[in-house]
């Protein structure tokens, strides 16, 4: 399945400029850090027992941010790496994809909202964020900001951003990020109607909220064909579709 055949002209862009400058407006939101891991990209590439576990190299991420990383690669990428990193179309790669080899974040300028994230709260910052937040936000919201942000603390990060952090958390419970993100894919209006009759076909749903990168790229770069003939039993295995 070669997955470049629909892929847009050298000098169209697949996100709008203007929505790519609201994307980088929420990016500049969340505060930076500096890993002090002993081997940088750990956190990017799996261990047996973590492929075993159903782990993810790159977690889900909106379809507005893979069209900004496709825009990235298509920008900075020799043609042979951008065939390879396009043709992925596997869900769950052991390793990210856009590791590179000294362990660095290939994509770095563009990556997606959860790598930012991870690690920017310390475990006490989580814990008093939602207790802060219990009734003013839903329950449910509590219980999910609290389920992911336990599970990404890293002790290795350091906060080069502090005067962001306390506004950070206030977004990560309400969960502002992903409403925002959501509605610029709104405004985006993909996939078209062919894709979206072959996700329906398959799911039963008319659009993809997050995926990962692999998915994305079979849903909105694989040949409209293959999807009539393929992609159900491409969805059937696949577990990270939101």
């Amino acid at each position: 399945m070669n997955l470049l055949q629909i892929a847009p002209s050298e000098n169209e862009r697949c996100l709008p400029e203007p929505i790519q400058e609201r994307l980088q407006a929420l990016y500049e939101g969340v505060p930076g850090v500096s890993c002090g891991c002993d081997r940088p990209g750990q956190c990017c590439e799996l261990t047996d027992e973590e492929m075993a576990s159903d782990f993810a190299t790159m977690y889900p991420i909106y379809m507005v941010e893979y069209l900004n990383i496709v825009d990235y690669v298509r920008a900075n990428f020799d043609p042979q790496r951008q065939e390879a990193l396009l043709g992925v179309a596997e869900e769950r790669p052991r390793r990210c994809p856009f590791l590179t080899g000294e362990g660095g974040c290939s994509i770095h300028p563009a990556r997606p909202l959860v790598c930012r994230t991870y690690g920017v709260l310390s475990r006490e910052q989580v814990e008093e964020t939602a207790s802060s937040a219990r009734g003013e936000v839903p329950s449910a919201w509590v219980a999910s900001f609290l389920f992911t942000e336990r599970h990404t603390v890293c002790p290795k990060t350091t906060v080069v951003e502090p005067e962001k952090v306390a506004q950070h958390a206030r977004e990560m419970i309400s969960f502002s990020y992903e409403r925002d993100l959501l509605e610029m894919a709104q405004d985006v209006g993909l996939p078209d109607e062919d894709r979206r009759d072959a996700l329906e076909a398959a799911s039963g749903q008319r659009e993809v909220r997050r995926w990962t990168w692999g998915g994305f790229n079979v849903l909105l770069r694989a040949p409209v064909s293959w999807l009539k003939n393929h992609f159900g039993v491409y969805w059937e295995k696949a577990s990270l579709a939101e």
